[in-house]
């Protein structure tokens, strides 16, 4: 039997519903479980049924409704006689209450052993049990209303010390919005509180925790005329100091960190030194000559440094990019973020940046220092929670920068170095048995390098130490003149040994291999370095042989295995070939190798193997950007084209618009006449249209005077649907849809069924935005046709948006349906854009019909989908869902204040109406965006 009193009252035999009848009947059950194996008497319990105005057979009633009681809830008989009243028998286990209080008891025994996890877990068990306000049907009976109280703080006590444990466990995140739900509900119980502000100050929000002590005090004072205990006013003084004792209990999670090979050995002091240095300085860079140790040392103290950064620790790698590569973009990508509507790729990475407290690690800025200097320092001004560690061979040069130069390692590290990476490829190998010290001769005349060490150490294989020794002298790389510049000389001179050891043929692979940028898979390394007879299976033999020999690394990836050299031994391949005079011509082949890639690509997207074209083309956009590079510096009209109209949709809408500024750039150079002008025109004006630049978008489409790019070009190539979609989002449906109208003829005409996709979507979106779907509904339909024959996810996925989008009025579970379907198909083909717009109108159309709670969970997902990726002219949208959801549940203040952001914007919202928006609006400056997306997403995880 199990009695349920946390709730409505329930009560159930072996799991089924147990009648016990009408209201009295079921008052006199309520008022023996408030005191289960107690004898009640019978004069409280016709109190508690009939209240202080019985009637006159009361007591006869009441042994009637004890029969039924008997027989509803045996055999075996629980309910006795004894004077002067009842008992009602309960085994341990039967009723919820007691079960409650045992699980917060053993909650107490765990936390008391140091078993947070074994808390959570209990407590999580514990607050199961309640199923709504316990008695809650009689919470206005005397009997009731004294275990009601008990209870009630019971479960607060056990949400409290749950709470507890969840921040002890560093999972913040997780209590944050029930926290603060639970201060607006208890603005005056002070142990939520503290817990809010702990909670606030550790995911980078100080303001807001010192805010939340001041109402707390303010409560305090005005109500109850007392101030906050001495706990409390502790708390606000560590607060006020940053007090180090408030940071994480254990480690925090996030980033992107790659996993370590190999171990780090040595440079205990200079770890110590550099993890107090990154406590109190914004930005500390490391300095030091080539092959030092400055990236495996930075990322060492990273990993290290972990715990106390609640958003993670994030790596950028600046190697693969040119001299004047885009900083801003490679960080950008390195944080997953994607260019924010409206603002540059640089505002876009300070405002994600902003609101968080983070470790951004920026490997080898020496290439590229104006561009990194000038980032970090806008970092360093206005990211008060992000500290920058950067490698570079000199320093950056900012205002507050600790510079810290890596030294050699010193014998004794060095010593260990070279016998761990030795035993790692020869597990017998024991340093005492080599004549002479020859280790420790090595370690010294290499510098202490640790990558000509590791290089050294790699010839183990074949050699004993005493024979490398030898071999380094004999090749007088390390001593007598030197050539290269000296902070490149040791380095230079254990690479060129290492070199000098590889077969010809490993040589002039390993040299042409320096023309990648980020590494090339099998069919790049055969198609950009082999000789014209060479096959691609002799060339994974002589790849075979640069990995084992450490010139190269192999990284299985999801399309193909990727072959890459550190940028020490890139930048020594790329000296080798300008001695061989090759640099030019490999270069201009690698641009032509990877033009053909991207124009296979832009092809195969447009197929049924979008996914595999997607997965196989995207690692290469370093060598894609590079190849750029190249064709514009050659002034080669006809292969930039080519080139920046052909990748348009596997990177525009994956990984960001840089390739559009790429279009721009190609215009300059490219004859007017050209047969693809109008495609680079057209992926020229849409990169300004995604960043809201519609003048300017206006003026790239003008360029095309009227021409269309040729069957079969990118979809979001051409220059009248720029100007159109401008149109669209200014209002002016009309001309949008007639450009529309007329396009889907055209496509017919040409018998390009994923053009016609792409024109049909739009007609039914048109027809939706003027709100009559019904006209858009046989557009939609036909693109979910014809996108269908195409077999391509992109199309496929766009003609279910535009049919959910069309029918999401009329029938709203099958709307439903193919937005999840259209979302599902995006993903699969890694296109965040239609993704994005898929999940918001999934979450907007369930913020209408379904479970706000399933709505805030989704709306919630689209707020994060949209902040990582960059697009406000969709996070604008996406707030105006939120407010008709959040005026749906009843947190009318909350959109009064999303109301008044989008009014301020200059946005439409969904209570423009004078007489709705005066109920709900509030009043008080307007919430910044970055404000409003905060808020929004604090407001929807109380519902979820």
């Amino acid at each position: 039997m199990q009695f349920r009193i946390l709730g409505p009252l329930e009560i159930a035999a072996e799991g089924a519903p147990v009648d016990v009848g009408g209201p009295r009947p079921r008052a006199l059950l309520a008022a023996l479980l408030v005191q289960p194996g107690t004898v009640i008497s019978t004069d409280r319990l016709i109190q508690a049924v009939w209240g202080d105005e019985p009637p006159a057979a009361a007591l006869n009633a009441l042994r009637a409704y004890v029969s039924r009681l008997r027989t509803a809830l045996g055999p075996p008989v629980r309910l006795f006689h004894r004077a002067p009243g009842y008992v009602l028998d309960v085994a341990d286990g039967e009723l919820d209450a007691a079960q409650f209080v045992r699980l917060l008891d053993a909650a107490r025994a765990h936390r008391a052993a140091g078993e947070h996890d074994r808390v959570v877990h209990t407590l999580d068990a514990a607050l199961a049990l309640w199923r709504g306000d316990a008695l809650a049907e009689f919470a206005d009976l005397d009997f009731a209303v004294t275990e009601i109280a008990r209870l009630d703080e019971l479960r607060l006590v056990a949400i409290e010390e749950r709470i507890d444990a969840l921040l002890y466990l560093d999972r913040d995140g997780e209590v944050l919005a029930e926290l603060e739900g639970l201060v607006r509900r208890f603005p005056v119980r002070e142990r939520l509180a503290a817990q809010l502000m702990r909670g606030l100050y550790r995911s980078g929000r100080q303001t807001e925790a010192l805010t939340v002590y001041r109402q707390l005090r303010g409560r305090l004072v005005d109500e109850l005329g007392v101030e906050p205990s001495e706990q409390a006013q502790e708390l606000h003084r560590q607060v006020l100091a940053h007090d180090p004792a408030l940071g994480p209990s254990r480690v925090a999670a996030g980033g992107n960190l790659p996993r370590r090979g190999t171990s780090f050995v040595g440079r205990d002091a200079e770890l110590a030194r550099l993890a107090a240095a990154t406590g109190s300085a914004s930005l500390v860079t490391l300095t030091g000559v080539g092959g030092v140790g400055k990236s495996r040392l930075a990322l060492e103290v990273a990993e290290r440094e972990r715990a106390r950064f609640p958003d993670g620790v994030w790596l950028c790698e600046l190697a693969p990019l040119a001299d004047t590569g885009p900083v801003s973009h490679a960080v950008a990508a390195a944080l997953g973020v994607q260019q924010r509507h409206g603002l540059s790729i640089e505002q876009t990475v300070i405002e994600y940046l902003r609101a968080r407290t983070l470790l951004l690690v920026l490997d080898n800025c020496e290439h590229v220092l104006p561009a990194a200097a000038g980032l970090v320092g806008d970092v360093v001004a206005h990211c008060a929670g992000v500290v920058v560690l950067a490698t570079s061979r000199e320093a950056l040069g900012v205002d507050g920068e600790q510079v810290w130069p890596v030294p050699p390692l010193s014998v004794g590290d060095a010593t260990a170095l070279f016998v761990h990476r030795a035993r790692s490829i020869r597990p017998d190998f024991d340093p005492d048995r080599e004549i002479g010290g020859a280790v420790a001769e090595i370690c010294l005349r290499l510098d202490g390098l640790p990558l000509a060490i590791e290089l050294a150490a790699a010839r183990m294989r074949m050699m004993s130490a005493t024979e490398v020794a030898h071999r380094l002298g004999d090749s007088r790389l390390l001593v007598g003149p030197r050539t290269a510049q000296p902070r490149h000389q040791s380095l230079t001179s254990a690479i060129d040994w290492s070199y000098r050891l590889l077969a010809r043929p490993e040589q002039s692979l390993f040299a042409r291999m320096s023309v990648f940028a980020g590494g090339a898979d099998l069919a790049g390394v055969h198609g950009v370095c082999a000789e014209p007879e060479t096959t691609d299976g002799e060339v994974l033999d002589l790849l075979t042989g640069l990995v084992d020999k450490s010139m190269v690394a192999a990284t299985p990836g999801r399309a193909a295995t990727r072959y890459r050299m550190l940028e020490t031994l890139r930048s020594y391949g790329r000296e080798r070939l300008r001695q061989q005079a090759d640099e030019v011509a490999l270069a201009r082949r690698h641009a032509v190798y990877f033009t053909e890639l991207a124009e296979r690509a832009g092809r195969g997207v447009q197929g049924p193997d979008e996914q595999a074209w997607v997965e196989r083309t995207l690692p290469d956009r370093d060598n894609l950007r590079v190849a750029y590079d190249q064709v514009f510096a050659d002034r080669n009209g006809e292969l930039v084209l080519r080139l920046v109209t052909a990748p348009t949709e596997v990177l525009n809408l994956r990984v960001g618009y840089e390739s559009a500024a790429w279009a721009e750039g190609a215009l300059g150079i490219a004859p007017a006449d050209h047969p693809l002008f109008a495609a680079a025109v057209g992926t020229a004006a849409r990169g300004a249209w995604a960043r809201g630049d519609f003048a300017r978008a206006r003026r790239l489409a003008a360029r095309a005077d009227g021409r269309f790019p040729a069957r079969g070009s990118a979809r979001i190539s051409y220059p009248a649907d720029v100007v159109a979609d401008v149109a669209l989002y200014e209002g002016d449906i009309d001309f949008a849809l007639r450009h529309w109208e007329a396009e889907v003829v055209a496509a017919r005409g040409h018998n390009d069924p994923i053009r016609l996709v792409w024109t049909l979507y739009y007609v039914a979106v048109c027809h939706a935005v003027r709100r009559e779907p019904r006209f858009g509904v046989a557009a939609a339909r036909e693109s979910v046709r014809v996108a269908d024959g195409t077999c391509n996810p992109t199309a496929r996925s766009m003609a279910r948006y535009a049919l959910g989008l069309v029918g999401k009025k009329a029938d709203p579970d099958r709307a439903l349906a193919l937005f999840d379907e259209a979302a599902g198909l995006a993903a699969q083909v890694h296109n965040f854009w239609w993704h994005g717009i898929a999940m918001m109108e999934a979450a907007a159309t369930r913020a209408v019909h379904g479970d706000p709670a399933v709505a805030a969970r989704a709306l919630v997902e689209v707020l994060d989908h949209w902040d990582r990726n960059g697009d406000w002219t969709q996070q604008w949208l996406n707030l105006r869902y939120v407010v008709r959801l959040l005026v749906r549940v009843g947190a009318d203040a909350e959109a009064g204040d999303l109301h008044r952001c989008l009014v301020a914007a200059g946005k439409p919202s969904p209570l423009d109406d004078p007489g709705r928006c005066k109920a709900v609006a509030g009043s008080g400056p307007a919430l910044s965006r970055v404000e409003a997306v905060d808020l929004a997403r604090v407001t929807l995880n109380r519902w979820v």
